[in-house]
């Protein structure tokens, strides 16, 4: 049969010959199928099938193969494939009379459905019917809903349920693709289509009763197929339960196909119209059957009606149906219903599946209430009983099945209700037991644990950062309702957590006489997990405590409560006292344990109105703790000097607080402090922690006469000075080769050629010597010398919570104003030098093995959560084990030129506390941008963190006044370096991922790079959204904050206005939309459709900037759309793709020019495009316009042809995600020196 003019097919039609083509198919489709099949033949099987696709007469071929009975199945669903890719891709060629046609032919596949058909056949025909509907249903075909019905009326005793099931199908599909999901198709017709479903769904007295306007005419009679799918669904639980065998399978399959077409339809069908037909009482009939498929289905369908969102026109609708399902029988119902599903871990998935979707529904009926209380004035609901099934879910011992509800439990504490508050207090006994024992911390437990708790969670996560983040959520919603039991019942919350802690610490195996032993201790032993609970739920009742004090506060003293209260607080003020004296009086060896108790201790100086004698005593405490080190057992001697570095920030928080205090015993302090420092010697950081605080004390007390208070401080702060003036220092940061000198590795190359580093293969097990040893241990100590540690922690306690104005913060600006121009020029040298020592390129005199030598010397160890194959405890044992081999060499060396790299990075972000007297340094911008960003790019991704955590730090606190002049340089050069090192390695990552299959060692180390290659670009998108959105927080500078100018430009403008940003900055963002990292493409798209609007003038530089928009952009866009890794992203990107051509088609034509590049891209349509992309009113027929005219070339690059087969991207359980979404960052150990504050924290005020 010849093909019409214009490539469609002939409307003049005939059943055309098949049977030649029918061997063909059958053989290409088993050639696709059999994986004996050589690739090459595959490749030629399914090349033919889709060549048959793309004939004119694939319509009737399809039409013809599937009506076929007598056809295997296969040959069946490809005559459906061959229909179905006719309606997709060709329905705009076709005229009238051929939509007719294939409108005609699906009508006669579905009316023909027999009872022995495959089910994939049957859902095909439904899937091909709602893609005919979604293109011409409302204004061409009106009569579907008349069929629909006819079919649904057919008898049962001839084709049974397989029409109804069709029909089913059908309004499933309609629901989810025209309101549920973003499809193209039904988005170009959203009015039509949405007006046609919401009208067939419903009753037609129930818009008479609305007073609707006229309708469209597409329903047929006057029911809907709400009222006849939940008559369908009543009478098939009724049949299911009344028969047995396969008839009650058949009627329990078609009640579940009911409610899976129910479920799409109850998240937008009017609320009023759900009450009108009696949806909730027909939902809760499973519950009285057995059937745990049903009772599932039915739990969904529920769920999807009460997760509405709430608004208050549908305030009455809501309600009864809110009331409806909680009525009292109901509420006992599931409780018994729940009781039932009794299942271990990994024993009956389908049981344990409900009870996780009964949780969900629990905890949104019980949102319902927290939000809405007047829902308590119904005499039907049983609050008690409901109250109590939430307590009982709550304390399942699967921790998913837990969290819904204790995520409600959460928020129903700050509920005002009376009734509601009566409920929480009768429960507070069992929350505060169950929110306490489930502080622990699981993920620290062995895997093998005999623990019910840990052997679901074993079962629910496949990977550590999912379970970290999952058990991370959980236990802030205990924490939050242990503060809020500790603000409402603060006396009684504290007095039961405390004596607990008190009990623990007494009877606890935390000292020698109870059986603490150095050589077994572990951080993550059952005891001092236990102990690290309890702590963190005294720490939340204290926080709930301090928060009543400020209740307590506000109270007028003319109010009832006034007296009442203030003598509670004194009270427990004094309570708490009397506690701490008794902790303090008992001894402890655990050094975790002893953290924890000093923490506890501090943060009761904090909250409480201390006497000071209390004060003092605590402080002696604190000076006077001793843990006795053992070097000789590695992971107990760091614990031990984790608390020591511990002891000195608390004892900083004090200085604080209570300086006053503690200058009344200053001149006890100073010599005790010495003692400490003496003793501590070897380690820099606590010696100058200890020396900040005294700094502190004199800093921040009142009463000190100014001129002597800036003596004795001057005094403290001059080895600082005068390290940074030595002479011998500006020298030896000069160069590399001089900074290398200084730092004791000037002979580094021979070094590692005495000894061989480039024919030792593995460096953690070869041992150095003495003379290495020495070498090593030399490098530190040179290291140690350096003045940047004295610095940081002086400049730290300087600026730390310093208010602007106060006399303090005059004095902290006096005091470093001569001392800043003194540090910087050298500072940014040893910068400058400590990066460039990654520069290979410096390295280029040396013998190719020696360069190879200092390439693997400059690669970091870590550990990284869910993804190393080794715990994090092995991680460190196996670091410690070899510190003095050649690894552990490296390991100081790369450490050494990190530490000099953030202690820089920290030094320069404290001085910009300084405001004005940093930013006015003559000529800083620049130099301070080659120090930074120089050799930026030669630098791992995860030591780049770091600097764009300074970089926000520069530009957040830039008085506006000096932002023209001071932050180009350091923007132009973090956009350019940074750029061309994140698109270098996802190029890498992309080339190794199209590469052979690697070693598991080699795919760790790959998955660890990627992972720490998503974060920094991650970093750095939302660095480019903090620059558009920083002047409109309400604290920044540019709104009148720190004295600023709030006329001065603002941020934005700056960014967007100046060439030199604005160009590296698009570069980034324009090869961020083709990283393969949704998070980044995301936010991406987001700050696209924030900036293109802006440059739809003709003044420069919006010309530009909008070609480049226009070209690269929109190129980036359609590539990305049509790769499968984008998949979900397909509504942003189709979204930007609209809005380009929506505000720049007037412009240029190079939006147009673009897409006419395409292949099989005519003008016409992509005119015709344009035009209606113009026309449209939302952004979702924006959307669907854009994603209908890519539709043909979508699966093809811009850049290649080529089909690219998608790929379903993996679903996880929605029950789990909204509680993975708080630990965005993973879990990396470093394996080196990490510094007092830790690389993670760099910028955290101690």
């Amino acid at each position: 049969m010849e093909g019409s003019g214009d490539g469609a097919f002939d409307i003049h039609w005939q059943a055309p010959n098949v049977a030649a083509q029918i061997g063909g198919i059958r053989a290409a489709l088993e050639a696709t199928l059999n994986p004996r099949i050589d690739n090459n033949v595959r490749q030629e099987a399914l090349q033919h099938l889709e060549q048959l696709k793309q004939q004119p007469d694939a319509p009737q071929y399809g039409f013809t193969l599937a009506d076929d009975y007598s056809l295997d199945n296969a040959i069946r669903y490809y005559g459906l494939q061959l229909l179905e890719f006719s309606v997709r891709y060709r329905w705009s060629q076709y005229g009238n009379a051929q939509v007719e046609q294939i409108t005609k032919w699906v009508k006669c596949l579905a009316g023909s459905l027999r009872q022995q058909d495959a089910a994939f056949i049957r859902n095909k025909v439904a899937q091909l019917w709602v893609e005919v509907a979604k293109r011409c249903w409302g204004d061409g075909w009106m009569d579907m809903d008349g069929m629909l019905v006819n079919m649904w009326e057919r008898d049962v005793n001839v084709k049974g349920m397989v029409s109804k099931t069709f029909v089913l199908s059908v309004l499933e599909m309609l629901s989810e693709d025209i309101m549920v999901n973003e499809d193209a198709v039904a988005g170009l017709r959203l009015e039509v289509l949405g007006a046609a479903l919401n009208e067939v769904m419903l009753r037609q007295s129930f818009f008479e009763q609305q007073k609707r306007p006229k309708m469209l005419g597409a329903r047929q009679g006057e029911q809907g197929w709400c009222s006849r799918m939940c008559e369908l669904f009543v009478d098939c639980v009724k049949q299911a339960r009344l028969s047995s065998g396969s008839e009650a399978e058949e009627m329990t399959a078609c009640a579940i196909k009911a409610l899976n077409a129910l479920r799409p339809t109850m998240s937008w069908i009017s609320l009023d119209a759900a009450a009108h037909v009696g949806c909730i009482d027909c939902f809760y009939l499973p519950f009285h059957t057995d059937d745990v498929a049903l009772r599932t289905a039915a739990t969904e369908t529920i769920h999807a009606l009460a997760i509405r969102e709430y608004r208050p026109n549908w305030h009455e609708s809501w309600s009864i149906l809110q009331q409806q399902a909680m009525q009292a029988d109901r509420i006992a119902l599931l409780r018994e219903t729940f009781d039932k599903l009794v299942c271990g871990p990994g024993e009956d998935d389908a049981k344990y599946t409900l009870k996780k979707k009964m949780s969900e529904l629990l905890s949104v009926l019980a949102d319902g209430l927290s939000s809405h209380p007047d829902l308590l004035a119904s005499d039907k609901l049983d609050l008690p009983a409901f109250f109590d099934l939430l307590l009982h879910v709550l304390q399942s011992t699967s921790l998913v099945v837990s969290i819904p509800v204790l995520h409600s439990w959460s928020k129903m504490m700050s509920v005002q209700d009376n009734a509601i508050i009566d409920m929480v207090l009768q429960a507070l006994g069992t929350l505060i037991q169950t929110c306490s024992e489930r502080l622990l911390r699981y993920e620290n437990l062995p895997v093998d644990t005999n623990d019910e708790i840990v052997e679901f969670l074993n079962e629910d996560f496949d990977t550590m950062p999912e379970r970290h983040a999952f058990l991370g959520n959980y236990r802030r919603y205990c924490s939050g309702i242990i503060q809020s039991i500790g603000r409402s019942r603060p006396i009684e919350a504290l007095q039961h957590v405390l004596e607990q802690m008190r009990n623990m610490l007494q009877n606890g195996p935390y000292t020698g006489g109870r059986g603490f032993n150095p050589e077994t201790w572990s951080k993550n032993s059952p005891s001092v997990l236990q102990f690290d609970a309890q702590f963190n739920v005294v720490a939340s009742a204290l926080k709930g405590f301090s928060l009543w004090c400020v209740d307590v506060s506000s109270l007028g003293q003319d109010e009832p409560l006034y007296t009442k209260a203030e003598s509670d607080r004194a009270n427990a003020e004094q309570a708490i006292q009397e506690w701490s004296y008794t902790v303090i009086s008992i001894h402890v060896d655990d050094p975790e344990v002893a953290a924890q108790v000093l923490q506890t201790l501090v943060t009761v100086l904090r909250i409480v109105k201390p006497r000071a004698d209390f004060v003092l005593h605590v402080v002696q405490h604190l000076l006077t703790m001793r843990l006795y080190d053992d070097p000789a057992h590695q992971s107990f001697s760091d614990a031990v000097k984790s608390f020591e570095v511990l002891r000195v920030i608390e004892l900083q928080k004090l200085a604080l607080v209570h300086a006053d205090e503690l200058l009344e015993v200053y001149s006890e302090l100073e010599p005790r402090i010495g003692v400490l420092a003496e003793k501590n010697s070897d380690d820099p950081r606590l010696v100058w922690g200890y020396k900040a605080f005294l700094f502190m004390v004199i800093h921040r007390a009142k009463g000190v006469d100014r001129t002597i208070r800036m003596a004795r401080l001057q005094q403290m702060v001059k080895p600082v000075y005068d390290a940074w003036q030595d002479p011998g220092l500006t020298s030896a940061v000069g160069s590399l080769q001089s900074t290398c000198d200084m730092l004791g590795m000037g002979d580094l190359p021979e070094f590692y050629q005495t000894y061989r580093f480039d024919q030792a293969q593995n460096w953690s097990t070869q041992q150095l010597d003495e003379k290495g040893q020495a070498k090593q241990q030399r490098i530190k100590e040179l290291n140690d010398r350096l003045p940047l540690r004295m610095t940081k922690s002086m400049l730290a306690v300087t600026t730390e919570k310093l208010k602007p104005g106060s006399e303090e913060s005059e004095i902290a600006s006096a005091m470093w104003d001569d001392i800043v121009p003194v540090v910087l020029p050298s500072l940014l040298q040893m910068v400058r030098q400590a990066q460039a020592f990654h520069n290979m390129d410096n390295w280029a005199q040396l013998p190719d093995e020696l360069q190879m030598v200092v390439k693997r010397t400059l690669q970091d160890r870590f550990w990284q959560s869910g993804i190393s194959s080794e715990s994090k405890d092995e991680f460190y044992a196996r670091i410690s084990g070899s510190k003095t081999s050649y690894e552990g060499f490296a390991s100081v060396v790369r450490g050494t030129m990190r530490n000099l790299r953030e202690q820089g990075y920290h030094i320069l972000y404290l001085m910009t506390k300084f405001d004005e007297r940093f930013y006015s340094v003559h000529d800083l911008a620049k130099p301070l941008a080659d120090a930074l960003f120089a050799d930026a790019e030669c630098l791992s991704a995860n030591h780049l963190h770091p600097l764009i955590n300074l970089a926000t730090g520069l530009v957040s606190r830039c008085p506006p006044h000096h932002r023209p002049s001071f932050l180009p340089p350091i923007l132009i050069q973090l956009f350019t370096k940074l750029d061309g090192k994140i698109s270098a390695e996802w190029a890498a990552i992309n080339a190794s991922n199209d590469s052979s299959a690697r070693e598991d060692d080699e795919l760790g180390d790959e998955m660890r790079t990627e992972s720490v290659l998503r974060q920094l670009t991650y970093s750095m998108v939302s660095f480019v959204a903090f620059l558009l959105e920083f002047d409109r927080q309400p604290n920044s500078p540019a709104n009148g904050t720190n004295g600023h100018d709030a006329s001065k430009p603002t941020l934005h403008d700056l960014v967007l206005s100046e060439p030199s940003i604005l160009e590296p900055m698009l570069l980034y963002c324009t090869h961020a939309l083709r990283m393969r990292d949704t998070r980044c493409c995301t936010t991406i798209t987001k700050v696209f459709k924030t900036i293109i609007p802006l440059f739809q003038s003709n003044t420069a530089p919006a010309p530009q900037v909008r070609e480049f928009i226009c070209t690269e952009v929109l190129k980036a866009c359609i590539t990305s759309l049509n790769e499968p890794y984008f998949a979900d992203m397909q509504k942003d990107l189709a979204a930007l793709i609209a809005q380009i051509i929506l505000l720049y088609q007037r412009q240029t034509n190079t939006p147009r020019d673009v897409l006419l590049s395409l292949p099989d891209m005519t003008a016409p349509r992509v005119d015709k495009a344009f035009a209606k992309i113009a026309k449209a009113t939302s952004e979702r027929q924006q959307r669907s316009l854009a994603l209908e005219l890519l539709e043909g070339v979508r699966g093809v690059s811009i850049y290649e042809a080529g089909k690219i087969a998608r790929e379903t991207p993996k679903k996880k359980d929605n029950a789990l995600q909204q509680y993975m979404e708080v630990e965005q960052r993973p879990t990396i150990a470093q394996g080196d020196e990490a510094g007092l504050d830790g690389v993670a924290g760099l910028f955290d005020e101690v």
